[in-house]
């Protein structure tokens, strides 16, 4: 969305924000000697046509900017046949994890630092400290969710900080036996998700670089539709106010018109605050919305025509021939950089690299044009911010894990349990890549 004047109208917007954010943190402050927590009366819709369930993890440094989404979502409020529901766990602002229901005119943070749950009515209690990072957590979370405010449809947001296929919803309370902060990867994301017996219409990701095909594919048997972004998400997340007004007012809400609301509201928000220029140093803000049956087809395990195993495999072929090597590595390097604070992620854009490979390396042309068919089947949509000069990211929406050098190779991508890395070539084709040098 283009905004007339849209530098001026972003400076405001960015002195509002941070005058919000300036009281969350008074109150936050006093949230730490709150009463005990007592049940809201807010009630759920019956016979909702969507439920859309928040993960919030905000037990790390994202606490803040959870309890701004949070307020966001108040503003919204449920209604017009849409359930809002949470699950927040704090770090220190606020302490353990709690339920909230998002009624009309629902106020669970009050003026005086009080913060008033809906652990009672929905869960029986206050669960206590939860690790977000737990399948078990997830599954307890839908079950829970959809059993107090069940509907027809279910949109599931996995709220926190994202790593795309190493994981997502880093709990910093919890830390595993190596010593790292625990997170739900990708494998757990989908068994918590199968073991609540509930089938997700969408999944979306208010989380930095998911939008990649080993996620996707993961979530295949979970979801019928996945919304991310292929780049990095700033503090703020998504726009909660305008993501549940936009559901609530769609004429049709199908899980497409649903998944591409979330996607819209998004990038719209970021376009009046920073009109493409970030925030915090932030560059691009992008956002995808992913058929996950068509990703099953762009994956294309066994087909020999098309997709990324067939890729996988027919550059393995060139990882020690010397003059293609050159022509695979400059496709690598003339794709979209998707980086944070000037760091280089070992991702890349599946579109770019496919459509440069197959004007360098003419015997696989054909076959990486029928990937580029695959993917634009699978990514129904993409939207980034643009800015008055006109800049934006350039992509085609989904990436995949790429590297060359050994020594930024994560190992741990073999046993990630991820199911693209199992059933496809691609992870052969890395390896055999990047050691073609190595002593």
């Amino acid at each position: 969305m283009r905004i007339v004047n849209s530098r001026l109208i972003g400076m405001v917007l960015v002195i509002v924000s941070m005058l919000i954010a300036t009281s969350a943190f008074a109150m936050a402050a006093s949230i730490k000697t709150a009463p005990s927590l007592s049940a809201a009366t807010d009630q759920p819709i019956k016979d909702a046509e969507w439920t859309i369930m928040v993960y919030l993890d905000a037990d790390n440094s994202l606490e803040s900017s959870g309890l701004l989404d949070l307020v966001e979502m108040e503003a919204a409020g449920s209604g017009a046949g849409v359930n809002v529901i949470v699950m927040f766990d704090g770090l220190s602002l606020v302490s353990g994890t709690h339920w909230f229901y998002i009624g009309q005119n629902s106020d669970h943070i009050l003026d005086d630092g009080t913060v008033v749950c809906d652990c009672g009515k929905i869960a029986g209690g206050c669960p206590g400290e939860q690790n977000m990072g737990a399948a078990s957590t997830l599954t307890y979370f839908i079950k829970t969710a959809t059993a107090y405010a069940p509907a027809q449809k279910y949109l599931l947001d996995m709220w926190d900080h994202g790593g795309g296929w190493w994981g997502v919803c880093y709990d910093e309370t919890t830390v595993t036996d190596d010593g790292s902060t625990d997170r739900l990867t990708m494998d757990e994301v989908a068994r918590g998700v199968k073991d609540s017996g509930v089938h997700m219409d969408v999944i979306a990701y208010d989380a930095c670089f998911m939008g990649m095909v080993e996620v996707a594919f993961e979530n295949r048997e979970i979801a019928d539709y996945m919304v991310g972004s292929i780049t990095t998400v700033p503090g703020p997340g998504f726009d909660y106010t305008g993501l549940i007004n936009t559901v609530k007012g769609l004429p049709t809400k199908d899980p497409v018109s649903v998944s591409k609301a979330v996607a819209h509201t998004y990038v719209a928000y970021y376009s009046m605050m920073c009109s493409g220029a970030g925030i915090g140093g932030i560059p691009y803000v992008s956002c995808s919305v992913f058929d996950l049956d068509k990703v099953v087809e762009l994956v294309g395990v066994g087909n020999t025509k098309g997709g990324m195993d067939a890729l996988g495999k027919a550059l393995l072929d060139y990882a020690d021939d010397y003059d293609l090597r050159g022509a695979i590595q400059s496709s690598e390097a003339m794709t979209p950089q998707l980086q944070f604070m000037g760091e280089q992620f070992p991702f890349i854009d599946i579109g770019y690299f496919a459509t440069l490979l197959g004007e360098k390396i003419p015997d696989i042309a054909t076959l990486a044009g029928e990937t580029f068919k695959l993917l634009d089947a699978a990514v129904i949509y993409c939207e980034s911010v643009v800015s008055d000069s006109g800049a934006c990211i350039n992509t085609y929406g989904m990436s995949v894990y790429y590297t060359i050098c050994w020594d930024h190779l994560y190992p741990n991508y073999l046993t990630s349990n991820l199911d693209f890395v199992s059933l496809t070539s691609w992870d052969e084709f890395l390896f055999a890549f990047s050691q073609v040098y190595v002593e």
